[in-house]
């Protein structure tokens, strides 16, 4: 059998792991929401799904949920597009303005699958450094696309993984200044409560004032959809005339685009749940703070914490490594946290490795019940 040739720059791409454990007690490692649907939310969903003709495709471009969408947030419908996941839109953009030659722009750190997109575009993926507290500097990013000229900016606010929120103007300044189609990643927006009301925060508002935005939200995150893989996308005519070149028809399956005009119609029910994560997050962070870990500034749910102070000097103890340099330091202090947790069933995300992020670990918000378990495994290990 001759060799299997693939295009070259697939070897560039590393595969997307993320740690499972089947019999964890808490799972807050991947940014879901720990509420499923509500009894009665599931119920009504059972009964249209008794009535769903399963032998049809859906509709081609899940065209009720788009006018929903733009309905209430007052757009066209031809500006509205759903993927499978805000993830598949992503990557068809990446298709639409990349390509050989072309570069893509991101952060570092900052959602790493931007990169594999580009990569699977043809494209260079080139990355701007974030501060050290995790922002966005919006000269340092309009000086570096000048110099880099990348064909799409992706810019995750509030950013994952550090959850940090950047300011609505900074937002504004990079995407009125450079000179490619800007994609502003939205997936956490639901959680910047704490930042202003929804107009204060949103980029959505800059969508028919300018020609090069693209806004995606999804309904993984707040909605608590992540199961069934659906996401959506809003952006200037000129744009979205482009991108749904490259969206295939049928893409998103009908009982995903259900469940998601079901939840989306409840605006109450998604309420609840941002000020229940808004609620954990802020005891997360005084009780990691308490206990000497450095907390990023969060706008989303989850919390990015890395080991300092006493704590960083006890783990890093335990750890074996308590005489090696600060970086080496703080890396093993942090995977030491993360096996620790894992044994006691408790599952987060390592970022430990990154050099950006030393002993990092990423936290998602779990239930009223759960959070208090984490921090008392964490309180354990640490003594």
């Amino acid at each position: 059998m001759s060799d299997l040739l693939a295009r070259e720059s697939l070897a560039r791409i590393e595969d997307y792991q993320v740690e499972t454990v089947p019999d964890a007690d808490i799972v807050v490692n991947a940014n879901e929401t720990n509420w499923d649907m509500t009894p009665e939310i599931r119920l009504e969903l059972g009964t249209r799904l008794a009535e769903h003709a399963f032998n049809r495709y859906p509709s081609m471009h899940g065209e009720d949920l788009c006018q929903a969408i733009a309905d209430r947030l007052g757009f066209d419908p031809s500006q509205v597009a759903i993927g499978n996941g805000s993830s598949e839109l992503l990557e068809k953009a990446c298709f639409a303005f990349g390509g050989a030659g072309r570069k893509i722009a991101s952060a570092n750190p900052s959602f790493s699958m931007y990169q594999t997109y580009a990569i699977l575009a043809d494209s260079q993926p080139v990355l701007f450094p974030l501060t050290a507290d995790g922002f966005v500097d919006p000269e340092g990013v309009i000086s570096f696309c000048k110099e880099e000229k990348p064909a799409l900016l992706i810019i995750c606010n509030p950013n994952n993984p550090t959850g940090n929120f950047n300011p609505k103007a900074s937002m504004e300044k990079i995407i009125r200044s450079v000179d490619c189609p800007v994609i502003m990643d939205e997936a956490y927006m639901e959680f910047a409560v704490e930042e202003g009301k929804e107009e204060e925060v949103t980029t959505l508002d800059l969508v028919n004032q300018v020609d090069n935005l693209l806004v995606l939200r999804t309904f993984s995150k707040a909605y608590g959809l992540a199961n069934l893989r659906i996401g959506y996308g809003i952006g200037s005519a000129p744009l979205m005339k482009i991108l749904k070149k490259v969206l295939l028809p049928y893409t998103v399956n009908g009982v995903s685009i259900l469940a998601a005009e079901l939840m989306y119609s409840k605006p109450e029910v998604l309420r609840q749940r941002v000020e229940a994560v808004v609620s954990g997050r802020r005891y997360l962070r005084d009780h990691l703070e308490a206990l000497g870990f450095r907390v990023l500034p969060s706008a989303t749910n989850f919390l990015l914490a890395l080991p300092a102070g006493k704590a960083l000097e006890r783990l890093a103890e335990k750890a074996g490594a308590g005489d090696l340099p600060s970086s080496e330091k703080a890396m093993a202090a942090g995977g030491y946290l993360f096996q620790e947790l894992l044994d006691r069933k408790i599952l987060v995300r390592n970022y430990s490795r990154n050099p950006r992020l030393p002993g990092g670990l990423r936290i998602t918000v779990g239930k009223a019940e759960e959070n208090p378990q984490i921090i008392g495994a964490i309180r354990d290990i640490i003594q």
